[in-house]
């Protein structure tokens, strides 16, 4: 009888401390994927450094082709990396296209995409009224009826949509580089978690009246990643779609169940993991564990962008290496609307990056989605007013 009791206590007690494991791994995988910011490591010391070159330790990051930007921690301008100019297994030495003066060999420094603080044309800073509160944004080339609105993803900020920013003005827009709920700089909502574009496509319709309040009458929608997703749901939900006469969808996310699979699989959890998360963020009293008000029915969602036809046309442009979202759902997106959608395959290792490795492919394939959606004859002159292109680079 004792024996009994025992083997039953073991087993009560084991199950026990196993639900409490479990809670608590998909209590942290939630508050992971719901969390607006992420914690940026400044993990990178130079080797060497002068006015024209730096040399870093030979990593992934490091000796991907491209341009980059590497942030110096406290400082408020990166340093601009280029071409590499030679490579061993311990070290590269790279270019340097700008060198603030706050780098040096004691430098601690991020590897980044984002290669400036600032747009590089004039520009005003505003503020954009959100039911949430005030949102800043940048607003670049003003004076135009054609707007592009800028919209960056999780985890990051709108320096992040600056690269698009001169090809948007190059053709003749006036760019609106927006912030958002909960992104660091935007209002934040009463959990303030990440919503996953459930919530955040309502601070871009209220851009959308922004924008129109000051003469716009057509906007373009840059959305990187979260931003992509932000732009499709203002897409099929918003009273002010019908100023959105094209997307432009760079690294997007399009189903959140394949990035949340993916990035479990990144962090050497089992991708069901991902999947786990979803469906305890959509279920009322479970709700709580990944920090939400309210259920966040993801599953449908991402249903809804591949089932729901869109009626403009959407350039996407993504890396066939990206692990973080998995070009298949681009591919798949793509398939679903036919030729309303044109997808753009780059070879580059990170996410958000295929800027970086080819800016004249990136910038060629926005002009010539462009021209498709404006008049023959204002294509003509807004060609005559930019720099002429070609397949083979730059005249």
């Amino acid at each position: 009888m004792a024996t009994k009791l025992t083997t039953t206590f073991v087993l009560f007690t084991t199950a026990c401390i196993t639900s409490a494991i479990g809670t608590w791994l998909m209590r942290w995988a939630s508050r992971r994927a719901f969390a607006p910011t992420f914690s940026r490591k400044y993990d990178i010391v130079p080797l060497m450094v002068t006015e024209d070159r730096v040399v870093l330790r030979s990593s992934r990051r490091t000796t991907a082709p491209g341009t980059f930007g590497l942030h110096i921690l406290g400082g408020e301008e990166p340093a601009v990396v280029g071409e590499i100019l030679y490579e061993t297994k311990r070290e590269v030495s790279r270019r340097l296209i700008h060198r603030p003066t706050a780098l040096s060999s004691e430098s601690r420094c991020l590897w980044s995409g984002i290669t400036t603080s600032s747009p590089e044309h004039p520009y005003i800073d505003d503020v954009v009224t959100t039911s949430l509160g005030p949102a800043p944004a940048w607003i670049v080339n003003p004076g135009n009826a054609r707007w592009a609105i800028h919209v960056h993803g999780h985890g990051s900020d709108r320096r992040q949509t600056l690269r698009g920013v001169a090809t948007a003005t190059a053709l003749g827009m006036t760019s609106l580089v927006m912030s958002f709920r909960n992104d660091g700089e935007g209002p934040a909502s009463p959990d303030s978690c990440s919503h996953l574009g459930e919530s955040e496509w309502m601070d871009l319709e209220d851009a959308l009246d922004f924008a129109a309040s000051r003469g716009a009458t057509q906007c373009i929608v840059f959305g990187w990643s979260l931003g992509a997703t932000m732009a499709v749901n203002t897409l099929h939900r918003s009273r002010l779609a019908h100023m959105i006469k094209g997307l432009v969808l760079v690294s997007p996310v399009l189903s959140w169940l394949d990035v949340l699979r993916a990035n479990a699989r990144h962090q050497r959890l089992p991708g069901f993991m991902g999947a786990m998360v979803a469906h305890v963020a959509a279920i009322r009293g479970l709700n709580w564990l990944a920090g939400l008000d309210e259920p966040l029915r993801i599953s449908a969602s991402d249903t809804a962008r591949f089932t729901n036809p869109i009626e403009v046309p959407a350039l996407i442009l993504h890396s066939r290496n990206d692990w973080s979202v998995p070009i298949q759902s681009s591919r798949h997106f793509a398939e679903s609307h036919g030729h309303l959608v044109e997808l753009i395959e780059f070879n580059c290792s990170g996410h958000t990056q295929e800027w970086n490795s080819e800016p004249v492919m990136w910038d060629l394939a926005v002009r010539r989605w462009y021209g498709k959606l404006v008049q023959p004859n204002t294509a003509r002159e807004e060609a005559a007013r930019t720099a002429t292109l070609t397949l083979d680079g730059v005249e």
